[in-house]
């Protein structure tokens, strides 16, 4: 098994796009599950060292639950208590030359129909701090309407300092080359409603943001279309600004810490769909060294889809700003391929695949793999 994923992870760079160029990276997304003993961190390192792989997003916050050893927020049940993932992989892979990025997912911090049994999770603690369509939500609805779960309200300062204390704190005690943020995001315009933000809106804005899609209908026949575009448009503006300059906070609160410290986010590819669906405006980002790079989340099946996001980025300084997300669980090995050579053809910065995890359970597709790389020759 092990011998498969290294051939796998070898000829990716060096035969589907050529010898890796100065400066590219060759990412992959290590999900939790993988990260929970120290011989699985030994077999994540021992491929991507052997391979040249140069960066690594390895997961150590999610659900609301850490995997390293933290003073904020309970440790993952799955981590024994003495062994701290971040610790080890970051002494680990020292002299390596690969760089190790935190992963850590910020406002998205629960799924399914139970509460958390630890009473110090966020969720348990603050329930208040969940974003919302009026009423609390109902997990079950949630996923009908096609959200992964709760999500925090990135507005409230509260959440804001709860969070920073976490980026502090990693950046702080670990020796790290990044982190990479996930989730940064607002789940959709209708769940994007705390009181506590509602209340703030008010405070600014004079009237309650909530009332104007509560009944769109209702609201235009009382007050007019212009006054309906104006309300909409403005309350959007606040949604993305809040993204905006929380994130400016964080960069300067990490980069206070370790000037050389890279940040970066996870993404919806296509920019407008980020910016005016989940209110994520990335090429503003970007363009103002809000962050040093963003990973598009470029998952698309369909070619024509995948191809279209990269065909919009055509801004040469963005795309050196730009890794492009390549998925393995969803699509077929020859449409892995074509999407990494398409990254490689395209001018950006380099890929990551989505995800070692599934690379590494998955015999079968890593055989078919190999055999259309040698095939390939």
């Amino acid at each position: 098994m092990r011998l498969f994923l290294v051939v796998l992870l070898y000829l990716i760079p060096h035969l589907l796009i050529g010898n890796t160029v100065h400066g590219e990276r060759s990412a992959l997304w290590v999900v939790r599950y993988a990260v929970t003993t120290k011989s699985d961190v030994d077999r994540i390192l021992s491929t991507a060292i052997e391979l040249n792989i140069s960066d690594i997003f390895f997961q150590i916050r999610a659900l609301g639950h850490t995997y390293y050893n933290s003073q904020w927020e309970p440790k993952a049940a799955s981590v024994e208590d003495d062994f701290d993932p971040l610790e080890y992989v970051i002494k680990k892979s020292d002299h390596s030359g690969m760089r190790i990025h935190a992963w850590v997912n910020m406002f998205y911090v629960w799924a399914g129909d139970q509460f958390p049994e630890n009473k110090s999770h966020i969720l348990n603690k603050h329930s208040d701090y969940v974003l919302r369509d009026g009423d609390f939500p109902d997990y079950k609805s949630l996923k009908r309407q096609g959200h992964e779960g709760f999500f925090l309200d990135p507005k409230v300062a509260a959440v804001q300092d709860d969070l920073l204390n976490i980026l502090r704190e990693i950046s702080e005690y670990y020796d790290l080359d990044g982190i990479h943020l996930d989730y940064y995001r607002y789940p959709s315009l209708a769940y994007s409603f705390t009181p506590a933000s509602r209340t703030m809106y008010m405070m600014e804005d004079i009237y309650d943001p909530w009332i104007i899609y509560q009944s769109a209908q209702t609201y235009t026949e009382q007050r007019g279309y212009e006054v309906f575009l104006y309300a909409d448009r403005e309350y959007r503006k606040s949604l993305t600004g809040t993204l905006s300059n929380y994130l400016e906070v964080i960069s300067k609160t990490i980069k206070n810490i370790q000037p050389d410290l890279e940040l970066s986010v996870a993404v919806k590819p296509d920019p407008v769909i980020a910016k005016h669906r989940y209110f994520q405006d990335w090429l503003s980002w970007l363009r103002n060294d809000i962050c040093d790079f963003v990973a598009i989340m470029n998952y698309r099946t369909d070619w024509q889809e995948f191809n279209s996001v990269l065909k919009q980025l055509n801004d040469r300084n963005l795309k050196e700003k730009i890794i492009v997300g390549i998925s393995t669980y969803n699509q077929d090995v020859g449409a892995v391929l074509k999407r990494l050579k398409a990254t490689r053809d395209g001018g950006f910065a380099g890929f990551s695949l989505f995800s070692y995890n599934y690379l590494h359970e998955n015999k079968e597709y890593l055989m078919n793999l190999q055999r259309q790389i040698i095939a390939r020759r």
